[in-house]
């Protein structure tokens, strides 16, 4: 289940990390980026997780960089 949250943490940090070179400030959001990999590691089984997971994961990923988006305009 770890290496699933990593997973899902590396999907959701990227926008962060990426909106984050400008204003540091921004690495305190990935608190949310952590609640959201935890929130997408299903327990359900091998070939179902991945699926399961990048659906809940990757329209997360695209709020949070919307919300930076616009934050930092």
């Amino acid at each position: 289940m770890l290496k699933r949250q990593l997973l899902f943490f590396a999907v959701l940090a990227a926008p962060v990390v990426a909106f984050s070179l400008r204003r540091p400030a921004w690495f305190s959001t990935l608190l949310v980026a952590a609640v959201g990999a935890w929130w997408a590691a299903s327990p359900v089984s091998y070939p179902r997780w991945v699926t399961h997971g990048l659906v809940r994961a990757l329209p997360l990923a695209a709020v949070e960089s919307l919300a930076l988006w616009w934050l930092t305009r």
